[in-house]
């Protein structure tokens, strides 16, 4: 996911050096991060992790971020991320209303079930047999899913030549 951070300046004089932070809350990881200014104003051009940067601002000014961030798959409930914007130390802010903006996102439930069944055994040879198995991958959450994968580690078990299997009705050829 990604958020988008504009900070501006309402005037009437420019800014130089006001602080724009953002920091990943819990169950959020920041990755890269572009700003791009209007003419006239400045900021860092790009970044990676938590936003801690100075920006200046004409009168008018604007400064935009991008932020692309990751959302733990332990994530639960929702996540809420919130931007500031401070002046630097000497100016004063008319209004501090508008310095800090959040965005509340709910993490849907994403939730993979698999069942693994094994058949019926079938003798395939006078000390073999073969027994299907059948593995099914289901989507038990709210929204889809993409990339999911399922690995079964049966045949590290049976690479070692002698697996011990005990049967409770003998097979019998048919």
């Amino acid at each position: 996911t990604s958020y988008t951070i504009q900070v501006s300046n309402a005037g009437p004089n420019p800014v130089i050096g006001a602080t724009v932070t953002d920091r990943a809350p819990s169950g959020l990881s920041f990755g890269s991060w572009t700003c791009t200014a209007s003419p006239g104003s400045t900021c860092v051009s790009a970044g990676t992790g938590n936003l801690v940067t100075q920006v200046s601002l004409l009168s008018g000014g604007t400064a935009t971020f991008v932020l692309n961030a990751t959302v733990a798959i332990t994530a639960t409930g929702s996540i809420t991320n919130t931007a500031t914007v401070s002046a630097p130390s000497g100016v004063t802010d008319p209004d501090l209303s508008d310095n800090t903006a959040s965005d509340t996102d709910t993490i849907p439930d994403q939730r993979v079930g698999v069942q693994k069944r094994a058949g019926s055994p079938a003798v395939v040879g006078p000390a073999s047999f073969d027994i299907p198995y059948t593995i099914a991958v289901t989507n038990e959450g709210r929204v889809s899913l993409t990339n999911v994968q399922a690995s079964d580690s049966l045949s590290t078990t049976f690479a070692a030549g002698n697996p011990i299997i005990t049967m409770a009705v003998p097979l019998a050829a048919t």
